[in-house]
């Protein structure tokens, strides 16, 4: 049984419900303990880290130059090599690195039709989805995922799941307990075709309902809906226990500078490269020069009598900048286990010596796979409620659900590869349509066992053709005679006839 969200939010200290809160009163309430500065900085700082994983935050970065700058030219020059100093991308390799629960399929499964869940799976592409997931919430340590039904114009019905950061949610707390969240705020997209003053800015969603409001958090009239699905359509999924407030802080602030201070170098990197000349210095009478020439390697600088021409080198050590950006890589990707070669793939390693340097990420991988399977089992029975109310002919048991994550495996030689599959088929641990399917990832289990009939009809032909001119011609693996050795026609019927005795040698002819 789910309790309204106006009932929630008018919970006593004593944990009583006096009345319960309507539209004015609950547009107050997330004003104030929602709306606040702190809240919008923390979007505003999880939306600029969502930009810098996607290669954005040009903005942003001009915007540091400018503070760190004074002289106007000094900040033009510089802000002029903004968008081509981003080559360097610590925060998405970092996040890249760390996100390897994914990177294999998940393999999943529930007790009833498991036809028909694999199904549902292929359409929402779920495998991708979350590999999306896995990455983001290494990006952000928290986020949502959502799961609807999207209804098209020709009233076709398709499952469809959402990805919500930080940046574009806000969580409404229990009045007595800050640890426990009773609904979502999800920022919309909507765009209205006719100016209106109902355009809904902000869903705010719960176990029970689902209502609009505007930008101010006031409630848009006749919008409250009570969706019926007995859970939450949105389900959080975080690295660790969330605490008060369920945020994680400033956690993976870390990113952020190192994305910044990396990218900044860059800049200088680039400007002084440009910069990195000797400048001509005239000395003397220079009236009789001529005016405008180039001052290129290539052009020659025509000067008259009298006047005489020298160097003043204006280039910087470079390899300063270089050493501060790999500083700050190595000692960002420390933060989180990876040695600076194992982030900067330097030297080259057998896959042997890369798997020891990579321990540490699969102990984070390992510890990762505990929340993540509880938000999977959690979000299995979302999918469940939502499909069997607004698209029963989806809709499936959640009952018996479980998952086994796909593991990464070492790169082999195709002799090593084959060898421990002959090892591990004769000790009964795979077979041979595992086999084929393992290196042709997406083929079914029916067209792999297609193809080891097919192998094994075509070898049988072989080996039927071969016993065939073993007869005729004598063991395959025999040498060919030499120019002084008898030819013996025939099969061993024939052995009498070319002069074989009966102690098994050849007379001389």
């Amino acid at each position: 049984m789910t309790v309204s969200i106006f009932d929630t939010l008018a919970a006593l200290p004593s944990g009583a419900v006096s009345q319960s809160l309507d539209a004015v009163e609950l547009s107050t309430y997330l004003k104030a303990q929602v709306d606040t500065d702190e809240e919008k900085a923390r979007n505003a700082r999880h939306l600029l880290r969502d930009q810098m994983y996607r290669d954005g935050g040009v903005a942003y970065m001009k915007g540091v130059i400018g503070r760190v700058f004074q002289d106007p030219d000094v900040i033009a020059k510089r802000q002029a090599w903004v968008e081509f100093a981003r080559f360097n991308n610590p925060i998405k390799r970092i996040v890249n690195e760390l996100s390897t629960v994914y990177a294999e399929p998940a393999k999943r499964t529930v007790a009833g039709d498991q036809a028909a869940y694999t199904s549902l799976l292929d359409t929402v592409r779920m495998d991708e989805v979350m590999f999306q997931v896995g990455r983001l919430v290494n990006l952000h340590r928290s986020l949502l995922v959502g799961f609807r039904v999207r209804e098209r114009a020709s009233g076709e019905l398709v499952p469809t799941i959402d990805i919500a950061t930080p940046a574009h949610v806000r969580a409404v707390l229990h009045p007595n307990d800050s640890s426990e969240v009773v609904g979502w705020l999800v920022a919309t997209d909507y765009r209205p075709a006719r100016n209106s003053l109902d355009v809904p800015a902000w869903t705010l969603w719960s176990d029970h309902e689902r209502v609009h409001l505007r930008k101010d958090m006031t409630v848009i009239t006749g919008s409250y809906v009570e969706h019926g699905l007995g859970v939450c359509p949105w389900v959080p999924v975080t690295l660790g226990p969330p605490g008060a407030g369920f945020w994680p802080g400033e956690e993976g602030s870390d990113l952020d500078a190192a994305h910044v201070a990396i990218w900044l170098t860059n800049v200088l990197l680039l400007k002084e490269t440009k910069s990195a000349t000797k400048v001509p210095v005239l000395q003397g009478d220079t009236t009789n020069m001529a005016r405008g020439q180039a001052a290129d390697t290539d052009v020659p600088i025509e000067v008259g009598d009298g006047t005489a021409i020298s160097t003043v080198d204006m280039s910087m050590d470079l390899d300063a900048f270089i050493g501060v950006g790999n500083h700050v890589m190595g000692t960002t990707s420390n933060n989180y286990g990876m040695p600076a070669a194992l982030v900067n793939h330097q030297g080259v390693q057998s896959a042997e010596a890369r798997e020891l340097m990579r321990i540490p990420l699969r102990e984070l991988r390992l510890q990762q796979q505990v929340p993540l399977r509880r938000f999977e089992e959690r979000f299995a029975r979302v999918m469940a409620a939502v499909l069997a109310k607004d698209a029963p002919a989806l809709a499936f048991s959640a009952d018996g659900w479980r998952i086994e994550f796909g593991e990464a495996q070492t790169p082999l030689s195709g002799n090593q590869e084959m060898d421990l599959f002959l090892k591990q088929r004769t000790a009964g641990v795979t077979d041979t349509i595992e086999f084929i399917k393992a290196r042709r990832p997406g083929i079914t289990d029916d067209d792999a066992k297609a193809e080891q009939d097919l192998h094994i009809l075509r070898e049988t032909e072989r080996v039927i053709a071969m016993r065939t001119l073993q007869a005729a011609s004598g063991a395959m693996s025999s040498d060919a005679p030499s120019a002084n050795e008898p030819v013996i026609l025939g099969g061993d019927n024939a052995a009498a006839d070319n002069g074989q005795a009966d102690n098994g040698h050849t007379e001389t002819p």
